[in-house]
């Protein structure tokens, strides 16, 4: 076979051919950067392009390439003849010495694609053997492999298992390691992915507009960095330590130098048009990487970096009077970090972020690699990309926030859009919602309270109880109606508070849970209404707690004994608590995080219980002293030994489970109960009864044996209190 002519050549306007590689689905962004310092592109291909360019305009592209993984140099093309044998062969015939000193280090590697299967390893031993036998027949030795940091890299490539390239790597490391960041423990985007991301985002466009920029997970600060250098249009990798072209023969050292300088201009000149860049993150380890990262890039007089979590994020005075701002950001993607049902509370937090009136005008964008995760920020993205990190192949969703100013002034006017006309009885509804949610409003605030009732059944048309849980999500709980009835006016009523509701609060309807609730009777008793087995996060007293909207008709917190579980939490502190008929365990998890020395907590349901545990576990409490067991209530008390503290007990008001083997009710069996409860009691000690029977007699009897007191006024908070559907509760000692 007639061996090619080396193409390596000094004259400065020779045009080399080159390939230069970049993450999937960003080759178009790859192009403009290739065309914009001079190349002239061959062949658009899947990951890449083949272009021709001077040495001059090689150098300006590694310099400034934002999205570029490897630029390599092609120096050999060969048909494969025998197979992988021909990759020795026409190593050791290619002339090295055009290319390399003789004591220069070199590392090899191979790729493949298209047609065959081709070992990779074998095919680099191949190219290492023909480099180093071409040596040890110039020279009498064998130059040294350096994985680690070899002079010069040569790489094989093999098309269909025909045809072969050799290429030298001009990059040496890939362009996408600008230099700046040293710690790469995090899961951080990669320099150049980042990159592609703003670009998609459309920063470069916004930033001429003055635009301000906001990560509030900012992580090791990749994107704040990227969109600096972006925004002012610096050379992405001048201060890079080495390139692979800087051992190569054909290196000018004077030109580059040359170009070198005019970089330096650029980047003087561009800081002087930096945009405000900020960046918040939840982890003091992340910031602390993202400052340092920062400083190393020479940035950090312009992009500013501090702890703030998501849910405390807020524009500053300065950011409000931007002309315009994008929010990008990289959360996790339960990949990992974190657990999936976390992570996608994380996603709604992003989403009830974004609905903040202040950002009306702004834009978000964010990237998962599951779709699923994008759809959880419970927002209608404008468009979409899709983009590699790595080996994950993620998605971006861009947002135009409007802000809710529009919408929340309409409700309060009480001017509705023509395709959203509501009944007359459907105004009255709305305007109850407005006025309940505004007296509710200094409350709520005061108290930092993020979940409550914001109707219940206030109207005889409207038999709803509805809770509002963080402001991301509602939970509609409606009462079937008699038969008496209109059942087709009855749905039109629900279908006008679901369009109301939805409008009040800026949400999406799949962030709204409807239920239709009845006395349950026999087996039904707490029965799931499905298995779609999504949780949600949201906060309580400082304590973080899982709910279900879909698959049980309670969400897994009784949101009126709010005020007990304060009270749990503030006078448990080296106390022992049992909790009887536990549910989840919430009044459990306030009495451990109060620092109690022990908490028991009993039900019969092997998963409200496995639910307790977690919620345990999502605030870090655990401790062979907070003990879960499975077992009716009354079986409990009647086989087992030991003194409590404090003891809360709020049994259902009827029940006839599997595990009894006769049907509870409160009225008939609270005595018998209470005494149970009062025998476990230390001397000093305080039993909480509670129920949601409001029809409810205490006995005499309990009333004439123990210290009793009704504390129902104070553990009815203000969204419950004269309501039907609240608690009564007592506090019981021994006489």
């Amino acid at each position: 076979m007639e061996k090619q002519e080396s193409r390596i050549h000094p004259d400065k306007m020779t045009q080399y051919n080159l390939f230069a590689a970049c993450p999937l689905y960003l080759e178009d962004l790859l192009e403009e950067e290739v065309i914009q310092w001079g190349g002239c592109i061959e062949k658009r291909t899947t990951g890449g392009l083949s272009f021709t360019a001077t040495l001059e305009s090689i150098y300006k592209f590694c310099l400034h390439t934002r999205v570029a993984g490897h630029l390599l140099l092609l120096l050999h093309e060969f048909n494969l003849t025998e197979q992988l044998d021909s990759i020795s062969k026409e190593a050791m015939s290619f002339p090295w010495d055009t290319i390399m000193a003789p004591d220069a280090t070199f590392s090899c590697r191979a790729s493949a694609k298209g047609r065959g299967n081709i070992n990779q390893q074998l095919a680099t031993l191949k190219l290492k053997d023909g480099v180093a036998d071409y040596w040890r027949e110039k020279t009498g030795s064998r130059p040294d492999v350096d994985r680690q940091n070899p002079d010069i890299k040569v790489q094989v490539h093999v098309q269909d298992s025909i045809k072969g390239q050799i290429y030298l790597d001009l990059s040496g490391e890939s362009l996408s390691n600008r230099g700046y960041r040293l710690d790469s423990s995090m899961a951080a985007l990669r320099e150049n992915t980042a990159a592609g991301l703003l670009l998609r985002s459309g920063w470069k466009t916004f930033s001429r507009e003055k635009a301000i920029l906001i990560d509030p997970m900012c992580g090791s600060g990749t994107l704040l960095v990227e969109a600096a250098m972006i925004a002012a249009d610096l050379p992405a990798n001048l201060y890079r330590n080495h390139y692979g072209f800087m051992n190569w023969k054909s290196h000018d050292q004077d030109l580059w130098e040359e170009i070198t300088d005019q970089a330096e201009e650029e980047w003087n000149k561009g800081l002087e048009n930096l945009p405000r860049i900020t960046g918040y993150d939840i982890d003091k380890k992340a910031i602390a990487s993202a400052t340092e990262n920062v400083k190393r890039a020479g940035l950090e007089k312009y992009i500013h970096v501090e702890k703030r979590s998501l849910e405390e994020f807020s524009l500053t005075e300065a950011q409000i009077s931007a002309p315009k701002g994008l929010i990008v950001t990289n959360p996790p993607y339960g990949v990992r970090l974190g657990e999936k049902n976390e992570i996608y509370s994380l996603y709604r937090n992003i989403g009830d972020m974004a609905r903040d009136p202040q950002l009306k005008g702004w834009n978000l964008t964010v990237i998962s690699n599951d779709n699923s995760l994008l759809k959880a920020i419970g927002l209608r993205h404008s468009r979409e990309n899709k983009i590699m990190n790595g080996a994950l192949s993620c998605f971006i969703y861009h947002y135009e926030l409007f802000g809710s100013e529009k919408k929340k002034k309409d409700l309060d006017t009480n001017h509705q859009p023509e395709e959203q006309k509501l009944s007359n009885e459907g105004i009255q509804f709305q305007n109850r919602l407005i006025k309940r949610k505004k007296h509710l409003g200094k409350w709520l605030k005061r108290e930092e309270i993020s979940c409550y009732r914001l109707y219940d059944v206030d109207l005889p048309n409207f038999n709803f109880a509805i809770d509002v849980y963080e402001n991301k999500w509602i939970h509609i709980q409606e009462y079937k109606p008699p038969v008496t009835v209109d059942m087709v006016r009855s749905e039109e009523r629900t279908k006008e508070a679901l369009t109301i509701l939805k409008d009040l609060f800026s949400l999406q309807s799949n962030l709204i849970f409807l239920k239709q609730r009845r006395r349950q009777k026999g087996q039904d008793q707490y029965r799931p209404l499905g298995s779609q087995g999504e949780r949600f996060l949201i906060r309580e007293w400082g304590q973080r707690i899982w709910v279900n909207f879909t698959d049980y008709l309670d969400t897994g917190i009784f949101l009126d004994h709010r005020n007990i579980r304060r009270y749990l939490l503030e006078n448990s502190s080296g106390k022992s608590m049992l909790n009887l008929f536990a549910y989840t365990c919430t009044a459990s998890l306030m009495a451990a995080a109060g620092g109690a020395s022990k908490v028991v907590s009993v039900d019969s349901s092997k998963t409200y219980l496995a639910w307790g545990r977690d919620n345990f576990s999502l605030n870090s409490l655990r401790s062979p002293s907070f003990i879960f067991d499975q077992s009716d209530s009354f079986k409990w008390l009647r086989s087992n030994t030991g003194f409590f503290d404090i003891i809360f007990l709020d049994p259902p008001t009827f029940s006839n489970s599997k595990s009894r083997t006769s049907v509870f009710d409160i009225q008939n069996d609270h005595c018998a109960l209470i005494h149970l409860c009062m025998k476990k009691l230390n001397k000093d000690g305080l039993l909480i009864f509670s129920n949601n029977y409001r029809q409810f007699e205490m006995d005499k009897e309990i009333l004439d044996e123990y210290n009793i007191s009704e504390e129902t006024k104070w553990t009815d908070s203000e969204d419950f209190q004269k309501k039907k559907s609240g608690h009564r509760c007592w506090f019981i000692r021994i006489k």
